[in-house]
Order: C-alpha cells, then structure tokens, then sequence
C-alpha cells in the first residue's frame, strides 16, 4: 500500500537543472515527514525531466509544452497535489533539517494561519531577508533613474524591506517572498489560483499572501525553520530592462488590485 503523503512539495523550474537536483537532495536528506516532491518544468530544453526521473524516481514529473512563467507552472501542480499540506519552493532552494516539521506544526497548532514561511538564509549562513511591510507607492520610482544613483536605499524603500527587523522572532507579516511558503491544501480552494497575469518578476508571492490576508488568515514568518536560497535578482542589474519594466507594471497592478487591504485593520501588526 502506498503511504499517503502528509506534503506536496512543489518546484517549478526553468533551466535550473542542477538546483533542482540539488533541492531534491535536500529534501531526501532532511524533510522528515512524509511528503511527495513534485518538479514541473517550465518548458527547460536543458534535460531536467530526464535527470530528475533518473535520480529521483520518487519525483513526479510535469513538463510544459512552452514556457509559461512562474504562476502557470505553480497552477499546474496544483491538480498533482495530494498532501495535506504544500510548501511551494523555488528551484535553487535548499531544505534544512527540521524546517517542514516546524512549518507543519504552526499550521496544525495555528487555524488562523494560512501561510508560513521559514527564514531564508544565504549560502555562506547569513540571514536573507525575506518578510515584506506594505511598500510606498512610489518605492520603484525612487528605486530608477536619477533618485536611485542620488539615494540608493530610500527610507521607505527599508521600511518595506524591514531593514530594522533582525529575522530572529516570530511574527506575522504582509508578505514573504516565494522561495518558500507552506499551507494547507485547501488554500486555493479559498483564495483561488496563482494569478497568471503577474511575471514571475513582479509580485506573484506578494499577491498570494495579500489574498490570504483577505480571507481572514494570517501570513507569518517562522525562523525556527530554515532554507538555503541561492537567490539571483534578474531586476536590479538593469532598472529599465523589459524583466524590470514588467516588475513595475505588476507592483502596480497589485497596488490596484489589494488596495482596499493597505489600511486593513487585520493588518495592523503586520505593518508595524
């Protein structure tokens, strides 16, 4: 008989062979509870599927015929899944041990919880931040052109990166980025599907725990859980490339969209 999953971990990829099976080693190294890893790749050309089948046979598989982006490939997982639980991770992350024991058991203990998200830390072991206060509407204007080279880091630029937050203590907050995010199944049965209008650039996690934050739960950082993100930012190199044109059209986008959240009383302790 076939155990049942307790996790869905899922990983989208796009010509990220070698985090992939890098990822997967972790998870098999470390994870603890039962869960099932689930690879969708993006369409990769670069002989993902065929490595992931070979060394991880337990690994379910989704390969997409054209490159789709990020939100489409989360979507895609989400008819494969059968845990209780998901944790949605970037492809160049790396679990710890303990982290989705921690996780699982916030979201047992805490039904007012819908998402949880661990500390990210860089390779060499130092802390990423990773939690997000609601951002100023003019946060990517300061961040381009001649404002940037005059200031490059705003005070509400830090605000919004919670640079006074020194990453060791619980708390709930209004976002987290995507490389790693835990809830139950039965989220998107709440809140919806990832929103496919959003580049993978731009805000997809944002808009997933501001949706959350709508349906009455709770997002919240939990640096008793740790992962490994070997993050590479494809925005900031260029501030007026298509991928970070795109990153602006979709901030405000989002502001539009959630704007009846910006001052939400549920939010409160999230913004201070």
């Amino acid at each position: 008989m076939i155990r049942r999953p307790e996790i869905s971990i899922v990983i989208v990829a796009f010509r990220a062979r070698d985090h992939v099976l890098r990822c997967l080693d972790s998870l098999r190294e470390n994870a603890g509870p039962a869960y099932e890893p689930i690879v969708v790749d993006d369409a990769s050309g670069d002989g993902t599927p065929a490595s992931v089948r070979e060394r991880f046979p337990e690994a379910r598989v989704f390969v997409q015929s054209t490159n789709r982006g990020l939100p489409s490939g989360r979507n895609a997982a989400l008819a494969l899944v059968r845990g209780d639980y998901v944790l949605m991770l970037d492809s160049d992350t790396e679990l710890k041990a303990g982290a989705l024991r921690a996780m699982k058991d916030l979201l047992d203990s805490r039904p007012d919880v819908g998402i949880v998200s661990p500390r990210l830390l860089f390779p060499d072991g130092s802390v990423q931040p990773s939690c997000r206060r609601w951002p100023g509407l003019a946060i990517p204007l300061m961040r381009r052109g001649p404002y940037a080279k005059l200031d490059p880091e705003p005070e509400a630029h830090r605000r919004h990166m919670m640079s006074d937050f020194r990453f060791d203590r619980r708390r709930p907050v209004v976002s987290t980025m995507g490389a790693a995010q835990m809830w139950r199944s039965s989220l998107p049965g709440l809140i919806g599907r990832f929103d496919e209008r959003i580049s993978s650039y731009g805000g997809e996690d944002v808009d997933w725990c501001l949706r959350t934050w709508a349906a009455d739960l709770q997002v919240v950082y939990l640096p008793e859980a740790e992962v490994v993100h070997h993050w590479q930012h494809v925005v900031r190199h260029n501030p007026w490339s298509r991928h970070s044109l795109r990153a602006l059209r979709d901030f405000y986008y989002l502001q539009a969209k959630h704007r009846g959240l910006r001052n939400d009383p549920r939010l409160a302790e999230a913004r201070a």
